[in-house]
């Protein structure tokens, strides 16, 4: 049998690929960043490979390093999975789901109880993640992540798609009047998230000219929520996740008018692993919820 390599080098390997930086990978598994440093050369030389090309603030995986990360990354899960079935509390199954900060505040809290009374015997973890991630790179059981459907060597799921619309407060249709047509909209105080693509969208569809959009740039959808709910611009809502303040009133869609997502949430799961049933039974129940 070949030689392996230490075990606190490959672990160092595998965090620095995770991560993709050396000092966040040391923070994650307590070590300095000097020792990641010298793991990783060690790692190399043992192999014979150049596992990371490093830049000045950055460093990037090679196509050996991938194929070594893929590889660790299954590996510590299952050392992970092994372990925690053998600690978890009798009778509990400890389940990771992960996804982004937004629809687990909007979609799953509310859901909480009624999950919890579903699966009594669960231990449910809650990961965070941004909105785009890749599954495979993320250690959890089960995903609900943006995208397009397409995740190679994963079941997916669509579990909720979204529609956008104009909303704003009503302080700031008191304010400022009611827009009449689309058009309307170019002089009033648009936030975007993100970008302004989703703003562009919704003009062109309608039919409006939008030359050189204005207004913040806001990343965290919560932010961008809060704003339009203080009255500081119009936003494009996302429906079905602004039901509760579609419903309160705190934000009111302006025109019936609605965009159609390219993309989705879907549920992601891996296609083998431990405690496949017991997966599959809460996927079963998320997509009955998003029903």
């Amino acid at each position: 049998m070949t030689s392996l390599p230490s075990l606190p080098a490959l672990r160092a390997f595998e965090a620095a690929a995770r991560f993709g930086s050396f000092r966040a990978a040391a923070e994650a598994i307590n070590v300095s960043p000097t020792a990641i440093s010298h793991h990783i050369r060690g790692l190399e030389a043992h192999l014979n490979v150049q596992l990371f090309t490093r830049e000045t603030r950055a460093v990037h995986l090679t196509d050996e390093g991938t194929r070594l990360a893929d590889g660790l990354g299954k590996a510590f899960r299952l050392i992970e999975t092994s372990v925690e079935a053998v600690a978890q509390t009798p009778g509990k199954t400890k389940i990771r789901m992960a996804m982004g900060p937004s629809f687990a505040t909007r979609w799953l809290l509310p859901r909480f109880a009624a999950f919890h009374e579903a699966f009594p015997q669960v231990d449910l973890e809650l990961v965070q993640t941004p909105l785009l991630v890749s599954p495979q790179n993320v250690d959890a059981d089960i995903f609900i992540t943006w995208g397009d459907g397409v995740f190679p060597g994963m079941i997916a799921d669509p579990l909720v798609n979204v529609l956008t619309a104009p909303v704003a407060s009503p302080a700031l249709i008191d304010r400022l009047g009611r827009p009449e047509t689309p058009s309307d909209l170019l002089s009033f105080p648009l936030i975007h998230q993100r970008d302004t693509f989703g703003w562009s969208a919704w003009f062109a569809a309608t039919n409006v000219k939008n030359n050189d959009l204005t207004g913040p740039i806001i990343e965290d959808t919560n932010v961008v929520l809060q704003a339009a709910i203080g009255g500081q611009g119009v936003v494009m809502g996302w429906v079905p996740l602004i039901d509760s303040e579609l419903d309160s009133g705190s934000l009111i869609q302006l025109f019936d008018a609605v965009l159609s997502e390219h993309r989705a949430y879907y549920l992601v799961r891996r296609t083998s692993g431990s405690q496949t049933q017991e997966i599959a039974n809460i996927c079963d129940w998320l997509i009955h919820q998003a029903a």
